[in-house]
């Protein structure tokens, strides 16, 4: 299946690209807690963080006009998030609503693009390697593992559900209404359980053991 967005960019050659994947990891740790432990109205240490976040981007050599994109899609939960949250927050009375709600909806891009500057050097599997190497739990890495591999398979069912949905209905439009869309959304869930059952069975049958395994790993050593 053809790559999507930042995945692209994953698998290239640059400075960032070639850093092991557990040093990325935990210096994106790093700098999300420092960005979100920021004070609000620390207009100068937010500052800094974004100017070492553009030169980071920089040396990603992702194009700012996807991260842009893909920011755009998370400003209006962000948005949200800080009307939500600022009227109610401790500092309020202190800076004030606007100054709460800017520095909460800066402090949360900057944690976002750090995750797509970081999705974006790394391809997905050195991640979960990663992970692994570091101590998380395998479940947890194997669930990820699974989730990225069929997010492609659902979705094209998806796809094939919608353009055969579409077929038998006289629109002309290609989007279908709300109503029939969260329809098939449903239908989807439902053959998302049936489609773990099958897959899980025939995995247990070929001798699956909760580890996963890449090709450009050592094979563990047996005793």
């Amino acid at each position: 299946m053809r790559l999507e967005g930042l995945e692209r960019h994953s698998a290239g050659q640059g400075p960032l690209h070639r850093l092991d994947a557990r040093l990325k990891l935990i210096a994106a740790l790093v700098f999300v807690v420092v960005t979100v432990t920021t004070p609000v109205g620390a207009w100068t240490a937010l500052g800094a963080l974004g100017l070492v976040l553009a030169f980071v981007i920089g040396l990603a050599g992702i194009p700012p006009r996807e991260l842009a994109r893909r920011w755009l899609g998370f400003f209006v939960l962000v948005g949200f998030l800080a009307v939500v949250v600022a009227p109610a927050h401790p500092e309020r009375t202190r800076f004030g609503l606007v100054v709460v709600a800017s520095t909460i909806l800066i402090k949360n891009s900057l944690a976002l693009l750090t995750m797509l500057v970081l999705a974006g050097v790394t391809p997905f599997h050195k991640l979960l390697a990663g992970l692994r190497k570091l101590g998380v739990p395998l479940l947890l890495v194997a669930t990820l593992q699974f989730m990225e591999r069929y997010r492609y398979v659902l979705l094209d069912e998806l796809h094939r559900m919608a353009t055969a949905r579409r077929a038998r209905t006289f629109t002309r439009g290609r989007d279908l209404p709300w109503s029939l869309l969260t329809g098939l959304i449903g239908m989807l869930f439902l053959r998302t359980f049936e489609r773990a059952e099958r897959v899980h069975g025939a995995m247990v049958a070929r001798g699956w053991q909760g580890t996963l395994h890449y090709l450009d790993e050592p094979a563990p050593r047996r005793w």
